[in-house]
């Protein structure tokens, strides 16, 4: 049903600033409650809702139209000195900004949105008419679930909380589905086959999907149902598009000369200056190639703040709700990322902040009792540190002490009491990735049922990102994300193999040496051999792949997963490339992330590590 019909166009140029006015509104309003008689923030707000407004009667949304503009006097009134705003009154204008958010829903698919709850309309009204709003109902409605569960104000309902902040349903993850997934940590910490209820034929592929590349609309092995109506739109700089423009059209005045130039050499003119004109003006189309792609990557290339600007709303209602006062710090907004990379964080991020919120830091009374100041500071951050962007999200919380995780793990049937004395405190950290691990005793609507972090581990490994974790007892942890700048082109290492060429992430690499049969030592049935006084296994790349090993190989790359290092064997090297990974729509082989194409026109299979490493070990 289309209640728009013939308006499509306007309604995805309306939900585009839309969306980015309320965005922006959400931020101002965190400003607004620490700063609350700023008439500029009042105006800006005021402003938003205006235009949301305007917006929405062009478009015939009545219920939406009568939502702003209750919300839009509202704040004429506080501008103007009628109304002061409490706590109370800005949990009632979050739950209307939230219900704005949730219509924007509804028009989206093209339908009307239905009328805002009574309880929220009479919050606003009684505040109009310069009665106290009743918050807690408004919030408890809001954030709540509809049952017969009784639930207190202490276990808000994560998944209405979420998509009322968000707009959308979180991803709903089953715990088993990701127990197969390799894990970063030693093999001693992986639990008995008896308790994995999931076969690795089941692992997901680091790898590039279909959606990553532009222009391709192949369906992505598991995303969420609705990223089909994902923002497809980007904001480009003007000076970027010209850069472009410019670019192509010195490529195409190169193209007109190599034209002439070919001609002239098929009517036999191969004198020297003939031909050096042929080389400069190759070498000239190849840095206006390379110049192009760059400047193409860009365009891509959005600040990451317009995905953080969200979370200082969602830790505050969620914080709350739990009686906590928390107030999250933001910085390095400015920080440039792939727009793809930008929307597979949001999930990530919102199950970290979450537990910051939720795990990490104290009551205000348990923070009283050790000398901590009332308000807890949850950080986060970005930055780009070379090819990598690094995200850090920082608490002043509790911490966490690696021995009660350890015993938390072997309480759950997660790892058993012998691996554990195997394991290090930062390996012993790394167990609340494990799907099934929680440490709450009780479970509730925001935690406890061991699903979450194994979700954050898998959504960054698919992004070929990585993810570590400090925490010192007493003082608070911090979780570092690192990712690469794209997920467009991917720098590779080209190894050959029986006259096959295969392609291997240049970020896995850490060095490349020769493996010379006599190094090689046999150690429990296993190839090794020592680097710097390092004992190494050795695992030849025809075995991870399949293939019978015809020649004995004798050159090796030193590879590294997380903490885990391993020599891959070969029969040489083909150097090393930037490519664009292609997907495999209909088929795509175990341990296989995509292919490309060389020079020489060959087609290359792009390797997924970490799955080969996990039918190995099958």
């Amino acid at each position: 049903m289309n209640d728009f019909a013939g308006m499509e166009e306007l309604m995805q140029d309306f939900l585009t600033e839309g969306s980015e006015l309320l965005s922006d509104v959400d931020s101002k309003l965190i400003d607004l409650e620490k700063q609350p008689h700023d008439r500029d923030l009042l105006n800006i707000i005021f402003r938003g809702f205006h235009t949301i407004k305007g917006g929405a009667g062009f478009l015939n949304a009545t219920e939406l139209v009568t939502l702003c503009h209750l919300t839009e006097n509202l704040f004429d009134n506080l501008r103007n000195g009628e109304l002061v705003l409490d706590a109370d009154l800005m949990d009632a204008i979050f739950a209307a900004t939230g219900q704005v958010r949730q219509m924007f829903d509804s028009l989206a698919q093209y339908r009307q949105p239905e009328a805002a709850p009574p309880h929220l309309i009479a919050a606003l009204h009684a505040a109009l008419s310069g009665e106290a709003v009743v918050a807690q109902a408004v919030v408890s409605q809001v954030a709540m679930p509809e049952s017969g569960v009784d639930n207190s104000m202490a276990s808000p309902d994560w998944n209405i909380l979420y998509q009322t902040l968000v707009g959308t349903s979180p991803v709903q993850v089953q715990a088993e589905s990701e127990a197969a997934l390799v894990s970063p940590l030693p093999a001693a910490i992986h639990a008995p086959a008896s308790n994995v209820e999931t076969p690795l034929s089941e692992v997901r592929s680091f790898g590039r999907r279909g959606n990553d590349i532009p222009g391709n609309k192949a369906p992505a092995a598991g995303r969420r149902e609705n990223e089909a109506g994902k923002d497809n739109t980007i904001r480009v700089d003007t000076d970027r598009l010209d850069q472009v423009l410019n670019l192509s059209g010195e490529i195409g005045l190169t193209k007109n000369r190599l034209t002439h130039l070919r001609t002239d050499i098929l009517q036999g003119r191969s004198d020297a200056a003939t031909l050096l004109a042929l080389d400069e003006s190759v070498s000239q189309l190849d840095m206006l190639v390379v110049n192009l792609q760059n400047a193409v990557m860009k365009t891509r290339m959005q600040p990451i703040g317009r995905l953080f600007n969200k979370y200082p709303r969602l830790a505050r209602d969620l914080a709350r709700q739990l009686g906590k006062d928390v107030e999250l710090v933001l910085s390095g907004e400015e920080t440039e990322i792939d727009k793809t990379m930008i929307e597979d964080l949001n999930d990530p991020l919102v199950h970290l902040i979450r537990n910051a919120v939720d795990h990490g830091v104290e009551s205000a009374e348990q923070r009283a009792a050790v000398g901590k100041a009332a308000k807890s500071l949850v950080h986060l951050s970005a930055q780009q540190e070379g090819d990598h962007i690094i995200i850090r999200i920082t608490d002043d919380g509790k911490g966490m002490r690696p021995e009660v995780i350890r015993n938390k793990a072997i309480e759950k049937g997660i790892i058993n009491a012998e691996s554990v004395s195997n394991l290090d405190d930062e390996q012993s950290l790394g167990l609340i990735l494990l799907p099934g691990f929680s440490t709450k005793d009780e479970i509730s609507s925001v935690s406890g049922r061991g699903v979450g972090m194994d979700v954050v581990k898998t959504n960054i490994e698919k992004l070929s990102g990585t993810i570590g974790i400090t925490s010192v007892p007493g003082k608070g942890s911090e979780f570092t994300i690192s990712l690469p700048l794209t997920l467009a082109i991917l720098p590779v290492l080209l190894l050959r193999l029986c006259n096959q060429s295969f392609a291997v992430p240049l970020s896995l690499v850490r060095e490349i040496l020769s493996v010379p049969p006599n190094d090689l030592q046999q150690i429990a049935g296993k190839a090794t051999m020592v680097v710097r006084g390092e004992v190494l296994p050795v695992l030849s790349l025809a075995s991870l792949i399949g293939w019978e090993q015809t020649e004995r190989p004798e050159v090796g790359v030193l590879m590294q997963i997380e903490k885990n290092s391993f020599i891959l064997s070969a029969d040489g090297f083909a150097g090393h490339d930037d490519v664009v990974i292609k997907s495999l729509d209909t088929f795509r082989p175990k341990g296989v992330a995509g292919v490309t194409m060389s020079s020489e026109g060959e087609i290359i299979l792009i390797l997924d590590i970490k799955e080969l490493l996990g039918e190995l070990c099958r």
